[in-house]
């Protein structure tokens, strides 16, 4: 018998040159121990066979040209599903064989967002490259804060599709990084965020990754920090302060001095001190040539140790 509509979760995955990747995803999806409702693929303007894999495999694919973005994929994906909840998955991406059985409980009147641990794994060696852990109790408490801290895939996450739209999905400006933004916007429209603190999901990276590029998604990450700067309420100012910090020098790091500037600035604007070192050499130049002068030469000194 068919679950009710408030019950029922879509998979949805945003699709680009993907036709060497769906297979293994929809492997990873046919064996899950409890299904998906629907499963719905939006392909952006590809120039391989993604489509015609798709249709292969049985999946229903919305196709759209020219090539749109991330953004724009995830927001048509949401708008085309009908069910209560949905699930966006990355097509070069696996997903567990218990994802659904552990999450979907939670799927729920109280809660909006259930979430799960996720793992980045060389796709080649399997070697874990970064294990992403959260903790259950701040995503209760205080989600914005946390997931302005600790980024958080769409990988990870089975979303209220009316909360979703209520926030305007993906911002579509954002090239990169919109994963992690739109948790971060949920969480400050008081999304109720329930945890299931084990891996569930794997990021598989490979050389030829979209998010190989760091300096245009430490930018795109910088766009939305300063967005939230003027957008969200005072206490978390602080955070994004932090934040602002860490971008300045990563951007700084890749090479990328104007948008690291704009980064400085921003941490100076909501009342931080970058660069912040307990090095006497640090300390002293920021007080007498300035902080992007001390950002520099901090950054020299951390890439020659």
């Amino acid at each position: 018998m068919p679950l009710p509509p408030s019950e029922r979760i879509t998979l949805l995955v945003p699709c680009y040159n993907a036709s060497r990747y769906l297979p293994r995803l929809i492997e990873s999806v046919r064996a899950l121990t409890r299904p998906f409702d629907a499963v719905l693929c939006y392909d952006d303007g590809s120039q391989d066979d993604t489509v015609a894999v798709a249709r292969k495999l049985g999946l229903n694919i919305i196709t759209g040209h020219p090539n749109a973005g991330v953004s724009v994929a995830r927001n048509r994906l949401a708008a085309a599903a009908t069910s209560r909840w949905i699930h966006f998955h990355d097509a070069d991406d696996i997903i567990l064989p218990r994802f659904l059985a552990r999450l979907a409980p939670a799927c729920d009147s109280h809660h909006d967002v259930v979430t799960c641990d996720a793992d980045w794994v060389n796709e080649v060696t399997g070697a874990t490259l970064i294990a992403w852990r959260y903790n259950p109790l701040a995503l209760i408490q205080d989600p914005l804060s946390h997931l302005l801290e600790n980024a958080m895939g769409l990988n990870c996450s089975i979303i209220r599709r009316s909360l979703w739209a209520s926030v305007g999905g993906c911002d579509e400006k954002l090239g990169m990084w919109e994963d992690a933004d739109v948790h971060i916007r949920l969480a400050n429209a008081h999304a109720r965020f329930a945890h299931v603190s084990e891996v569930h999901t794997h990021s598989l990276r490979h050389d030829d990754s979209f998010s190989h590029d760091y300096l245009k998604s430490w930018t795109y990450r910088l766009t939305a920090l300063e967005s939230y700067a003027t957008r969200f309420p005072p206490r978390v100012q602080p955070v994004i302060a932090d934040q602002a910090e860490i971008a300045a020098r990563s951007l700084c790091q890749l090479g990328g001095f104007t948008p690291a500037r704009r980064a400085l600035a921003l941490n100076h604007s909501l009342g931080g001190r970058a660069p912040t070192s307990h090095h006497p050499v640090i300390r002293t130049l920021r007080r007498l040539v300035g902080p992007w002068t001390a950002l520099r030469v901090q950054q020299l000194l951390r890439s020659v140790r």
